[in-house]
């Protein structure tokens, strides 16, 4: 059991709720590896895959899912309702861009007298380059500079109104505790120094031995390069110019494309995607808000609820001021090769 964590009730529902981009893929790829291991200490892994993404997105918009989606919602539902493990544990970041009607509706349907909640939060410095190479993998075109003035700007909606839903992480917090009460909700703050901390953290909450979850090596899920996700992007310009259905621009992108680039070994030259400067500061006030927001909640808090915060002065010195990068970057034709073997 991991220092200083103490576990969960037994009979605890366990929903792991991300947020995106705060190492919800090492914590799902864990527990799927150690499914036999973690049921002989009691505690059960819901779902047969790494990540349940279709059944969770149904349960957060039955509306708009279809009939077979609602359907895998509600096998897991009756999975985790039959399960007599000690500790049931549901792991999706999708959970993050619940609304209120949606989360008390989900905490009905697994169990509401039973259902702990656990947030992984991670700092704004670290989430915001994360998170747009994950939109532009979805099909954003918008160039990193421009993407963070609509982010800081504006309200995000005009490029990615879930950035905020998800990752005003003080808000996040409250709507989920707002349901399940303060003290039924965990925020394990993600350690970028020390990758194997969460997973020791849901070791403590769960009751399992230390060294039961093992992160799995992922190739596939690592962060781009700067040519690397203007490559993407320039290929997301002719996808909407070409292709009217979002479903084919998605599989092209995200599956397709980006998948291919995130096979290949970069260079270790290849520019890395900075923040610049201004942004950067920006940020930091914002963090500032998040961490007073989440000490306030009055929830449990593992790891170091103050790292969220950083000193906008000494990280800009170290931050690009590039130019705006709206226009589409100009990539050597060398790394264009290398991409393209």
């Amino acid at each position: 059991m991991a220092r200083g964590v103490g576990a969960l009730p037994a009979g605890s529902r366990i929903l792991h709720i991300g947020p995106h981009k705060t190492g919800t893929t090492s914590v799902q790829s864990a527990f799927h590896l150690a499914r036999a291991a973690a049921a002989a200490q009691g505690v059960h892994y819901a779902g047969s895959e790494r990540h349940s993404v279709v059944a969770v997105q149904a349960a957060i918009e039955p509306g708009r899912a279809r009939p077979a989606a609602l359907r895998r919602w509600g096998r897991l539902v009756g999975e985790i309702e039959r399960s007599t493990a000690e500790r049931v544990v549901l792991s999706s970041e999708w959970f993050a861009d619940a609304g209120p009607e949606a989360i008390r509706r989900i905490v009905a349907d697994v169990g509401s007298e039973r259902v702990r909640v656990v947030v992984t939060v991670r700092s704004l410095e670290r989430v915001l380059p994360s998170q747009w190479q994950q939109y532009v993998a979805a099909g954003l075109e918008a160039g990193y500079e421009p993407w963070l003035r609509s982010i800081f700007q504006g309200d995000g909606t005009s490029t990615s109104p879930t950035f905020w839903h998800r990752h005003r992480h003080d808000r996040l917090i409250e709507r989920w505790a707002s349901v399940v009460g303060a003290e039924n909700v965990t925020a394990i703050v993600v350690d970028d120094a020390d990758h194997g901390a969460v997973l020791r953290a849901f070791e403590g909450l769960t009751g399992l031995r230390t060294g039961t979850l093992v992160a799995e090596r992922d190739r596939a899920n690592r962060s781009l390069t700067l040519p690397e996700a203007e490559v993407v992007r320039a290929f997301n310009v002719e996808l909407n110019r070409e292709i009217e259905a979002h479903n084919v621009r998605l599989n092209l992108g995200l599956y397709g494309a980006t998948a291919a680039l995130r096979a290949r070994t970069p260079d270790a030259a290849e520019p890395r995607i900075e923040t610049p400067a201004w942004a950067l500061e920006r940020a930091a006030e914002v963090a500032r808000e998040i961490v007073a927001g989440i000490r306030a909640a009055g929830v449990e808090v593992v790891g170091d609820l103050e790292s969220l915060a950083f000193d906008p002065p000494a990280r800009a010195e170290a931050a690009s001021d590039a130019a705006d990068t709206d226009a589409l970057a100009v990539v050597p034709d060398s790394t264009w090769l290398e991409i393209a073997s």
